[in-house]
């Protein structure tokens, strides 16, 4: 029925400066496609084909489903590398870990530190920032937190985002800030918003006890984001007001993430920060174009169990997968691969729901949608092949093999 089809799929197949690729099913992620056949030149994908005939040239994937490359928008660093380092070999290794994990672009995650480490921490990335990949820009996650709600930020560097920092911090990104985390209760916090905003970076609202009516205020401003749901972040509640002489419903930042419909945000589903049942349903409320899964996984990532120094802080790789500094969890330890897989055995979430909050959706939060995240002719052939346990087979970027 295809035999056309294939056979001019295979003629282009045997150009020098082309890659094909085969493999029994697809996820764009919005649609699933039989036995798909992937052209790529220069670097993009040329042609994607269903129901068609493996050409002998291509590289074949018989029991794989092919998926884009997954984008996280929250990477501290990875294999022992953070992405403050100032050697550029080191930020390149924690590059290269999560690239051999099927993440193929990522915002590089900056924490809290001095505001002089950090504008030093900035002007190096901006180096490193390209629209390409991996790196496509930079998450300023920090100095600008509730100290109620630092959890393994250092609290001596926490501090107010009034106008000179804010444009220190500015100048030295140099246009790559993509997502910026901030407390919006506090002072300054809301012109620090509309600033970050006029910017292009999407700003979020994240270690933060802000209430409902503070975060309504900053959203005006520009605020659209959460910052890791329900982690260093208020559920509903009842706190004691003082002027109404009674316990009244305060919906926190979770409350206000589920009936806010101008916010989206993301979940670290590794299945520890967050109930996987918790994590289902939010999803469900919210639906994957507004929840992004992240790894949040910082430096200690991918390295065997024992104690690190992170920073200011000690932190401990138990056995079992999950990092501690103290009695809190001190980030993750695994790449974005890992929620994906969490969330489909674990949460109960389908393949295709999993991935979109993996691929389309963060692409499409940092502007990054026309090339990254999908399967479709002219996108960056960014592509990731997953077996059956959803254990990562092959990993491409702009077309070229990632030795795993």
């Amino acid at each position: 029925m295809h035999r056309g089809r294939d056979r001019r799929h295979a003629q282009a197949c045997q150009g020098l400066s082309v890659l094909c690729l085969w493999a029994a099913r697809a996820l764009t992620p919005d649609r699933e496609l039989a036995r798909v056949a992937v052209r790529i030149e220069a670097g993009r994908i040329a042609e994607l084909v269903a129901d068609a005939e493996p050409d002998p040239e291509a590289e074949r994937f018989p029991d794989a489903t092919l998926v884009p490359g997954l984008v996280d928008l929250q990477v501290n660093g990875g294999n022992g590398a953070a992405y403050d380092a100032v050697d550029p070999a080191e930020r390149t290794r924690a590059t290269e870990f999560h690239l051999r994990s099927g993440t193929t672009s990522l915002l590089a995650t900056l924490v809290t530190a001095s505001l002089d480490q950090l504008e030093a921490s900035l002007t190096r990335l901006a180096a490193d920032v390209d629209p390409a990949g991996p790196l496509l820009g930079v998450h300023l996650e920090g100095p600008f937190l509730a100290a109620a709600k630092a959890g393994a930020h250092e609290q001596q560097w926490l501090c107010d985002p009034h106008p000179e920092r804010v444009e220190r911090l500015i100048a030295a990104a140099q246009g790559t800030l993509r997502l910026v985390t901030l407390a919006p209760e506090r002072e300054d916090a809301l012109a620090a918003v509309r600033r970050f905003a006029e910017t292009g970076a999407v700003v979020a609202a994240g270690h933060s006890q802000a209430s409902a009516v503070e975060l309504r205020r900053a959203i005006e401003q520009g605020l659209s984001f959460i910052t890791h749901v329900g982690n260093a972040s208020d559920w509903p509640s009842r706190p004691f007001d003082a002027e109404l002489g009674y316990r009244r419903s305060e919906p926190g930042l979770v409350g206000t993430f589920l009936f806010e419909r101008r916010l989206r945000g993301s979940l670290i589903l590794d299945g520890l920060h967050l109930h996987p049942e918790l994590a289902r349903a939010l999803i469900e409320l919210r639906g994957p174009e507004n929840v992004v899964l992240v790894s949040d996984a910082t430096p200690a990532a991918g390295l065997p169990p024992g104690r690190y120094r992170q920073g200011g802080l000690e932190v401990v790789i138990h056995p079992q997968g999950y990092a501690t500094a103290g009695q809190g969890l001190a980030g993750s330890v695994t790449p974005l691969v890992h929620a994906v897989r969490t969330a489909v055995r674990e949460a109960g979430v389908s393949l295709p729901v999993a991935l979109r909050m993996a691929t389309s959706t963060p692409a499409q939060i940092v502007g990054a949608d026309g090339r990254k995240g999908r399967l479709q002719p002219g996108h960056d052939a960014d592509l990731l092949l997953l077996g059956p346990d959803l254990a990562v087979q092959a990993v491409y970027r702009a077309g070229k093999r990632i030795k795993i």
